[in-house]
C-alpha cells in the first residue's frame, strides 16, 4: 500500500483498487497504445472497477452494467460532463454540448433538439442514399481500396449539409479537410495527445493550423448569416441563429462556433467507424445473404429485422463511443470506496457490450440477438446493457442522423455489391475504434 499520506485525495485513491508500482507502469505502457488492452489487464487483477493513470489520463474505470446504472441514473447528480472530455475540448471548446453541464446543457439541447427531430429524417435519407449510392459505385469501379479514407469525406459531406447546409460546404471547401485533420489528433493514443508542443511538423502544430482555418470558415459563415449576406442557408446552424430574436437566447460567436464544431466533429468520425464495422460484418456471406433477401423483398426503404440486427451488432461489438466519461461533482462512493470530487470517471462501453455475464458468446456477431425476444440469443432486457449512444438526457443528439447513414449504406451497398477484406486480421484503433489499415476491401459488382 505504500507510506501513509495525509491528503484526502491520496487516501481516496488508495481506497479504490488498481495497479501500483511496476504493475502500474506496465498498464500505463499498454494504455499508451491501446486503452482497451490496459483495461483488460486491470480487470484480470482488480475486477470491474479500478483506477489507474496519471494527471489528465487518470480515470476511475467501471466495466459492468450495475456501475453504469449507478453513474448514469442512480447517482447521476454527483457526476458531470464538464472537464470529462478533455481530449475533445481543443476541438469543440468548453461550450460544446458534450462538454457542458446542466442547466446550460439542457438549455442548449432544447435549442438544438427540433433540428434533430424524426421528421427531419426523410430529408436526411435522401442525402444519405444519394451519397452512399455514389460511394458504392465508385468503390466497385476502383475494385479495391481502404474503406475508411474513401468513406470519411462522403459521410462528412452529408453531416456538413445537415448541420450547416450544402451552400456552406461550397462556400468553404476546405472546411471538411480541416475538420478531418482535427479529429485525426483526437484519435491519437491517449499519451500521445498529451504532447502539445506547437513545433512545426508535429501533430499538435498540424491540429492548431487546421483549427484556425476551420474557425475562420465557421465564424465567417456565422457573421454572413447574421448580416443576411448569404442567400442559401439551412442546417442546424439556422436553428441556433433563430435564438437571435431574444437577447436572452442569443449566443455569442464563440458559443455558436463551439456548438457547430462540436457537433460536426462528434458526428462524422463515429459514424464512419460504425459503417466500417457494419461493412466488415456484411463481408460474411452468412450475414449478408439474409439481409440481401430482405432488401429484395422489401416494400419500403426501411431495413428488415436482419439488416437492423447486423447494424446493432456492429454497434455492440465496436461502439464508436467506446467509453462514456464523467467528472465527479459531489462526494460519492462506489461499493464503499470514495470517488474524490474532481476525479475523472470512465465507463467502458466496449467491455459492457462484451460482458459474458450479460451476453451469450459476446465476441460472436449474432443478429438473432435482436430478432428473438426469448431464447439463448435474445438481447438482455436491462437498459444499461447496451448503450452505443449513451443514456437519458445525455443520449447522443445525433443518433437519428447516424442511424440514417448506417441504414443508407446497407440499403445501397448490399443489393449492388459484395466485398471481402484484404487483411487477414482487422483490429480497432483510436478513440473512435476505426478499423486498422482503414479496412481494405476488394469489391465485386453483383
Amino acid at each position: 500500500m505504500g507510506s501513509k499520506r495525509s491528503s484526502t485525495a491520496s487516501a481516496d485513491a488508495r481506497a479504490f483498487p488498481g495497479p501500483r508500482g511496476l504493475e502500474h507502469a506496465r498498464v500505463l505502457n499498454l494504455a499508451g497504445g491501446d486503452v482497451r488492452a490496459a483495461l483488460d489487464a486491470c480487470r484480470a487483477t482488480h475486477g470491474d472497477a479500478f483506477v489507474f493513470g496519471v494527471g489528465a489520463i487518470r480515470f476511475h474505470w467501471f466495466l459492468a452494467a450495475d456501475a453504469f446504472r449507478f453513474v448514469l441514473q442512480d447517482a447521476a447528480d454527483a457526476f458531470g460532463n464538464a472537464g470529462a472530455y478533455g481530449f475533445l475540448e481543443p476541438i469543440g471548446g468548453t461550450g460544446a454540448l458534450i462538454a457542458t453541464d446542466d442547466p446550460l446543457h439542457l438549455e442548449r439541447r432544447r435549442a438544438l433538439q427540433p433540428a434533430f427531430h424524426a421528421r427531419e429524417a426523410a430529408a436526411w435519407s435522401v442525402l444519405a442514399d444519394e451519397a452512399m449510392a455514389g460511394f458504392v459505385a465508385g468503390a466497385v469501379e476502383r475494385g479495391a481500396g481502404a474503406l475508411v479514407p474513401d468513406l470519411r469525406p462522403v459521410v462528412l459531406d452529408v453531416v456538413l449539409d445537415v448541420l450547416v447546409g450544402p451552400a456552406t460546404r461550397r462556400r468553404h471547401p476546405g472546411l471538411a479537410t480541416d475538420l478531418a485533420a482535427m479529429m485525426a489528433f483526437a484519435n491519437l493514443p491517449m499519451l500521445a495527445q498529451q504532447v502539445r508542443l506547437p513545433i512545426p511538423a508535429t501533430p499538435w502544430a498540424a491540429f492548431l493550423a487546421a483549427r484556425r482555418r476551420a474557425d475562420d470558415a465557421v465564424l465567417a459563415e456565422i457573421r454572413a448569416r447574421r448580416a443576411d449576406a448569404v442567400d442559401e442557408r439551412g442546417g442546424v446552424l439556422d436553428w441556433l441563429l433563430a435564438g437571435d430574436a431574444d437577447p436572452a437566447t442569443r449566443l455569442g460567436e464563440r458559443e455558436l462556433r463551439d456548438q457547430i464544431v462540436g457537433l460536426l466533429s462528434a458526428a462524422f468520425d463515429t459514424t464512419t467507424s460504425a459503417i466500417a464495422w457494419t461493412a466488415l460484418l456484411l463481408a460474411r456471406a452468412d450475414l449478408r445473404a439474409p439481409v440481401a433477401d430482405e432488401l429484395a423483398e422489401a416494400s419500403s426503404a426501411a431495413l428488415g429485422p436482419m439488416g437492423d440486427g447486423v447494424v446493432k451488432e456492429a454497434l455492440r461489438l465496436y461502439p464508436p463511443a467506446s467509453a462514456i466519461l464523467r467528472r465527479v461533482r459531489q462526494p460519492v462512493a462506489w461499493a464503499g470506496a470514495p470517488l474524490p470530487v474532481g476525479a475523472r470517471v470512465g465507463l467502458s462501453v466496449w467491455h459492457l457490450h462484451r460482458d459474458d455475464a450479460t451476453w451469450a458468446e459476446p465476441e460472436r456477431a449474432e443478429p438473432r440477438r435482436w430478432t428473438e425476444r426469448s431464447g439463448p440469443w435474445a438481447a438482455p432486457r436491462d437498459p444499461f446493457a447496451y448503450l452505443p449512444f449513451g443514456h437519458g438526457g445525455r443520449r447522443c443528439i445525433g443518433e437519428g442522423l447516424a442511424r440514417t447513414l448506417l441504414h443508407a449504406f446497407v440499403r445501397q451497398a448490399v443489393p449492388r455489391a459484395t466485398w471481402s477484406p484484404l487483411d487477414p486480421a482487422v483490429r480497432p484503433e483510436g478513440t473512435t475504434l476505426l478499423p486498422s489499415g482503414g479496412l481494405r476491401l476488394r469489391w465485386h459488382r453483383t
